[in-house]
């Protein structure tokens, strides 16, 4: 047999020439079209184990852009949205994202029971090997899964988080703030008492606490430390059991943002928890402290994060008592340890000054950036 290797004049050769043309043209047009479009990358088994779990509570204009970017992620994913009893249309609009798609599932929570509640049930119901949360009013990076979840598998952790990136609730955003750090960090491992203090707004500024982060976490090492979201808990409880996990000797690293956007809607910030919602989160700290083994400075930091929030809980108490003009109430509030009736009392002093009772620790206000270099790897994680 002769086989032409000249000008592809031979018939067969020359047919197949022009299929490989037209077919490498196709699909360099089709990548031009829509550069966008996520690629699934399959780097491994273990790239591609992941759920998505969206808590919902009425939530019917941010579930569907939320639903959506868990579903553009470049690994393959499941979604699991849970609404906690909307009084609203959240879980249909979830449906209608991607009706028929076997990667979401929705549920419906017969009563509502708080975000904590709705987190496990889904967690429980989760069967890949890495678990990441995220909220019914934010949305991710199509990138950030697979880069989080590269680390992650690298570095042996069982616990990683990005630092969030705060945009603004419009379309598509060109600047946003960095949570905690305003410069590159690469790899940090955290520790408890690093993360015990880095929840300490003095420390971090006020809303940089490292409590809002939301990492992916191995499904595995929750399961056999008995790590659940705390479901009396509505405030507070990702810093609970971020807290519990490292006590459990959970590897936990944080990196550079890789594209989680916590949207700042419109009154966002305006939810005053009461003194009942706060109490639950200095019972947790009183209970870790007397978790055996606590090095002395676990126990320090620990101890720290205790008073801030014995402070808080005392300080709405005040509030509670005069709102409802109960003087009994008031005098319980100053029954307290002298650190923290003292510091009610400078709040009272600050009020009656026209000062904002805490102050807001304006010197490590967040600095606006670009996106683009928000996101942009650092060289720690690009190896």
């Amino acid at each position: 047999m002769r086989l032409n290797t000249g000008d592809g004049s031979h018939p067969r050769v020359g047919a197949l020439i022009f299929f490989l043309s037209t077919t490498w043209r196709g699909l360099s047009l089709a990548e031009n079209a829509a550069p966008l479009q996520p690629r699934f990358r399959t780097l491994g088994s273990d790239l591609t184990d992941v759920t998505v779990i969206i808590p919902c509570y009425n939530n019917t204009g941010t579930i569907e852009a939320a639903v959506q970017s868990a579903l553009g992620q470049t690994v393959p994913v499941q979604v699991i949205v849970i609404d906690d009893c909307s009084s609203d249309d959240s879980a249909q609009k979830a449906r209608n994202v991607a009706s028929g798609d076997p990667r979401l599932v929705v549920l419906v929570q017969d009563r509502n029971q708080g975000p904590s509640a709705a987190r496990n049930r889904a967690i429980a119901r989760a069967e890949t090997k890495w678990v990441a949360i995220l909220d019914a009013d934010d949305r991710m990076h199509p990138d950030r899964l697979r880069r989080l979840i590269e680390q992650a598998e690298s570095d042996d952790l069982d616990l990683i988080a990005d630092d969030l990136i705060r945009v603004e609730a419009v379309a598509d955003p060109k600047e946003g703030t960095r949570l905690w750090s305003d410069t590159p960090i690469g790899v940090l491992p955290l520790t408890l008492s690093r993360f015990a203090l880095e929840n300490i707004d003095r420390r971090t500024g006020s809303r940089r606490e490292l409590g809002y982060l939301k990492p992916v976490m191995r499904r595995e090492f929750l399961e056999s430390h008995g790590l659940a979201y705390r479901e009396d808990m509505r405030l507070a409880e990702d810093f609970d059991l971020y807290a519990r996990a490292l006590q459990a000797g959970a590897r936990f690293s944080l990196v550079d943002p890789c594209g989680y956007f916590s949207v700042d809607y419109p009154n966002s910030l305006s939810k005053e928890y009461g003194s009942a919602h706060m109490k639950p989160v200095l019972e947790r700290d009183i209970e870790l402290l007397k978790t055996p083994g606590l090095t002395r400075e676990e126990r320090a930091a620990i101890g720290e994060h205790k008073l801030l929030w014995h402070k808080n809980w005392s300080w709405m108490r005040l509030i509670e008592a005069v709102r409802a003009r109960d003087p009994l109430g008031v005098a319980r509030a100053f029954i307290a340890p002298p650190q923290v009736a003292g510091a009610v009392l400078l709040r009272c002093f600050r009020h009656v000054a026209g000062q904002p009772p805490v102050a807001l620790h304006i010197h490590r206000a967040a600095r606006r950036q670009d996106i683009n270099v928000i996101l942009a790897p650092t060289s720690d994680q690009t190896g």
